[in-house]
């Protein structure tokens, strides 16, 4: 079996299993913590892996939901959770069937617009998982 790109197009946050409306860019980063550890018997620093965390972030253009779909949240419905200190399912995925999906607990930390003269108006959201982030596949 051939290896098969993801298409950037489809690989998306959902936030409460509804997708964020016109994402334009999305990014999960994983980090361990290293521990040091330097003994009278080391002439160097040893690190050791310990915990991970993730974080994430995406931007979309501002907009309003339409009459109807309960398919999507807009940046005022995440704004709110934020405000509420909500935490919030989190699904990063094509939602094609044998892609990856990765799913998790997290809190929103940052939510900005950013409107320039010419452009359409930017929304950024960026949160921080709370617990594991789990790797399955879309079935």
């Amino acid at each position: 079996m051939a290896s098969e790109i993801y298409n950037g197009k489809l690989l998306r946050f959902k936030f409460n299993a509804k997708k964020f409306l016109h994402a334009t860019s999305c990014k999960l980063d994983f980090a361990t913590k290293l521990e040091e550890i330097a003994t009278k018997d080391t002439n160097g620093t040893v690190v050791i892996p310990s915990n991970y965390s993730w974080t994430g972030s995406t931007e979309a253009l501002l907009s309003n939901l339409p009459t109807g779909d309960v398919e999507h949240v807009t940046f005022d419905d995440i704004l709110a959770l934020k405000l509420a200190g909500t935490q919030i399912d989190i699904d990063f995925t094509t939602d094609v069937t044998g892609d990856i999906i990765y799913t998790g607990k997290a809190f929103i930390e940052n939510a900005g617009i950013t409107s320039t003269v010419g452009e359409s108006v930017k929304v950024t959201v960026s949160f921080r998982g709370n617990g594991d982030l789990t790797q399955d596949t879309v079935s």
